[in-house]
């Protein structure tokens, strides 16, 4: 469960920073820079993101808890398949 709603919430947080790097880019190519770096190193991306363009906190923080969440499941799913193993 924990699994999806982390996955989840990453996509959602991906999405909404490459369309956020894109809207407030100064440049074209800042704007593809910033959408390509947002969209392969999440969450890091969008951390560096809002403290250099001070802005996405909503879906930095959305990020990182996808990160926690996703993390805690995989953890979780781990441990239930390897108690089951010989």
């Amino acid at each position: 469960m924990f699994l999806g709603i982390g996955a989840l919430l990453m996509l959602i947080c991906v999405i909404w920073f490459v369309v956020l790097s894109v809207q407030t880019g100064a440049s074209t190519g800042e704007k593809v820079i910033w959408a390509i770096v947002n969209l392969l190193f999440q969450p890091l991306a969008g951390i560096i993101f809002f403290f250099v363009k001070k802005q996405g906190l909503i879906p930095m923080i959305l990020g990182i808890i996808g990160v926690v969440f996703y993390g805690y499941g995989f953890t979780t799913s781990m441990g239930e398949i390897m108690s089951t193993m010989p």
